[in-house]
């Protein structure tokens, strides 16, 4: 009962904090920036007269720019970093580092996960 019970409350942590809650943020994101922005300038408003034509346009544009932002750190700003010093901080593998070089005859794979941990 109680690994039931947990099991449900890492179900309800997923799917709120990466789905639910994630698009709950960005429509309120959405309809915040078109009330205090888009509805108190009037050049704004004559080009977006209703939310849904905010939203459209925003949706349209902001995608492609996050999926470009994204692309961009997952390939060359923080994200390698990030996992590099995650793999490096974790027992399970530089255990697994030192337990490849330790078995392997092959000075490529010894050079090559030697850089995984920091002694022998």
């Amino acid at each position: 009962m109680k690994e039931r019970l947990l099991r449900f409350w890492v179900y309800f942590q997923r799917g709120h904090g990466t789905w639910l809650g994630f698009m709950l943020s960005f429509l309120n994101f959405i309809a915040i920036q078109y009330t205090l922005i888009i509805e108190e300038i009037p050049f704004l408003k004559a080009i977006f007269p209703r939310l849904y034509i905010f939203f459209l346009l925003f949706i349209l544009l902001y995608i492609p720019l996050a999926i470009i932002v994204g692309w961009y750190d997952f390939r060359r700003g923080a994200v390698p970093t990030s996992f590099k010093l995650s793999a490096k901080a974790s027992p399970f593998y530089r255990d697994l580092a030192k337990t490849l070089i330790l078995l392997s005859d092959n000075p490529e794979v010894r050079e090559l996960m030697e850089k995984w941990v920091d002694e022998l």
